[in-house]
């Protein structure tokens, strides 16, 4: 699969004028030049949509290249925002979108979209949980301006944890991991330290895309699995009609006769039915259990003392989708794997360079 980058750049000493006159001046398409909110920033340089090729990195190159030449300047109230797509390309490579997305925000001032469905909110979680697990290496591999800063909070372990859905992964805008995005289309991340130097951004966005990369092609799959599940014990109003037959059904031993509820309710036969339709709606049809009287060995026209319906404790049922690779078959958690060594020792000697 082939996930697709934006890249955000803020830069001060310049004007957005200035800015956007080198760049028309120097040829180069789809270059967005605008104020930014964040104090000390001058400008924010907004790219199209990128796709991962040599293409994409010659044109961040070339972007970077005027930046310099203008003289734009770096300091710690800037950041790099890169935004990594939710759903892989379709119909298309990565160096033809490249042109195809220049093109078209040049002439329409639209982002290009050629993509498929969005990952599922397993996917995010595991790239979420594997960038906290390692946040203390990522730490070291930025300035430390970007740490604890209140532009890109750390994520959450607990809330990463509990988390099923994309709502509940949000932590929010200002946090390393940005989910505010999602209905744009992208992840954000937005903890590097603003620059514009080519090489950083690159190896950034490729670190980026090998990790959310790693996590679909190796540790998670699509499938189905046996999931078990607990009723509750009460979903209803204590001290209703339709309460006490729930208890009387999910009592553990095999549920209950007709007979029996409509001693204890003093509902009709047939109000007992309708409860229980009532509760199999509110549990699931999987949590409810009919035993007949023919189970029991009996006629029809036995069902009021014989027919017995059970509420189930807990009850499996199966679940479809994308979920993790069991564990032995699973890709290690690493934020290393599977990167590149060329892209593994730029980062290590980016870390070096850091602690000195």
């Amino acid at each position: 699969m082939t996930y697709t980058v934006g890249i955000e750049m803020e830069t001060k000493g310049v004007s957005i004028t200035r800015i956007r006159n080198a760049i028309d001046r120097a040829g180069i398409p789809g270059v967005s030049v605008k104020p930014d909110g964040t104090p000390g920033v001058d400008a924010e340089i907004v790219l199209p949509p990128l796709g991962n090729h040599p293409v994409a990195y010659d044109y961040i190159e070339q972007v970077c290249r005027v930046l310099a030449n203008v003289g734009c300047e770096i300091d710690t109230s800037c950041g790099l925002h890169v935004h990594i797509s939710n759903a892989p390309l379709t119909g298309t490579n990565a160096a033809d979108f490249t042109g195809a997305s220049i093109a078209e925000y040049q002439a329409n001032g639209r982002y290009l979209s050629s993509h498929g469905e969005p990952m599922d909110a397993v996917i995010v979680k595991d790239i979420m949980w594997r960038y906290e697990r390692q946040q203390s290496v990522i730490n070291t591999m930025l300035a430390r301006s970007r740490t604890q800063n209140s532009y890109c909070q750390p994520l959450n372990a607990t809330k990463i944890a509990n988390a099923n859905t994309i709502q509940e992964l949000n932590h929010g805008k200002f946090y390393a991991i940005n989910l505010d995005t999602w209905r744009r289309g992208t992840i954000e991340f937005r903890q590097h330290g603003g620059t514009i130097e080519a090489t950083k951004i690159i190896n950034w966005v490729k670190f980026l895309l090998n990790l959310v990369e790693h996590t679909i092609q190796n540790r998670v799959e699509n499938g189905t699995r046996t999931v078990v599940q607990d009723t509750p014990v009460s979903p209803f109003r204590r001290g209703s009609r339709v309460g006490v037959q729930y208890t009387l059904m999910r009592n553990g031993n095999g549920g209950v006769s007709t007979r029996e509820i409509m001693d204890a309710t003093g509902c009709s036969e047939q109000r007992v039915r309708a409860a229980v339709s009532e509760i199999r709606t509110r549990v699931g049809d999987a949590a409810v259990v009919t035993h007949t009287q023919q189970a029991n060995g009996a006629r029809y026209g036995d069902g009021t003392d014989l027919a017995r319906y059970e509420v189930l404790t807990s009850f499996e049922t199966q679940s479809g989708g994308v979920q993790l690779r069991d564990e032995n078959e699973r890709g290690i958690p690493s934020i290393w794997a599977e990167t590149p060594d060329d892209l593994f020792e730029y980062w290590q000697d980016r870390i070096e360079e850091l602690a000195r």
